[in-house]
């Protein structure tokens, strides 16, 4: 019966393809940045047409040790953006993954905006980390990750940006919001 493939859909989403338990927040929050590898990334627009209005922009992102890198163009709106306040917000969904029934892989079982399919806002200060210690594991992850990058036109100023963490807010679950600081985050977990 429908009910009963939506029941089982669900049940699937619960067990889910992230490692960490979704009653450990942190633990969950580090899951989804190593397991999905683009977000969208919001600034405050500094365009002429929508100057002071929220811009999101997709992202690709490589994390290490909790740490989330970018490789950036200076010619990008959001770098543009940056440039005049460096606040962002990064944006996650377990949809980015397309192959979870809590988010609709299954029809009438999921969808996007589930509270089981899992996302993460995570709110932070972009900088440029261009000449400092990490940029080399920071951009060999990136590589990594994204092998196209390395092939990207090099007159358009790439660098290597990080978000600095201040706050995370996520919804994994039924029953509101959960807020995870940076501390909880990089330790990888909230003691649950």
């Amino acid at each position: 019966s429908p009910m009963r493939a939506v029941i089982l859909a669900l049940a699937l989403a619960l067990v889910g393809s992230a490692v960490a338990s979704r009653d450990d927040k942190a633990a969950y929050a580090r899951s989804m940045v190593s397991s999905l590898d683009w977000g969208v990334m919001s600034t405050i627009s500094t365009a002429s047409d929508t100057a002071g209005a929220p811009f999101g922009n997709p992202q690709s992102h490589a994390e290490v040790d909790g740490n989330i890198y970018y490789y950036v163009s200076d010619v990008d709106q959001s770098m543009l953006d940056i440039a005049v306040n460096n606040q962002v917000g990064y944006t996650l969904s377990n949809a980015e993954a397309l192959s979870s029934p809590a988010c609709g892989s299954i029809p009438y079982a999921g969808d996007e905006e589930s509270p089981l399919c899992s996302r993460l806002s995570i709110t932070g200060n972009f900088v440029n980390i261009s000449g400092t210690d990490e940029e080399e594991q920071a951009t060999d992850a990136l590589f990594k990750a994204h092998p196209a990058m390395k092939n990207w036109p090099a007159d358009h100023s790439w660098f290597v940006g990080k978000l600095e963490i201040t706050q995370l807010w996520e919804i994994n679950m039924f029953g509101g919001a959960s807020h995870i600081t940076p501390d909880q985050y990089y330790a990888g977990t909230d003691g649950n």
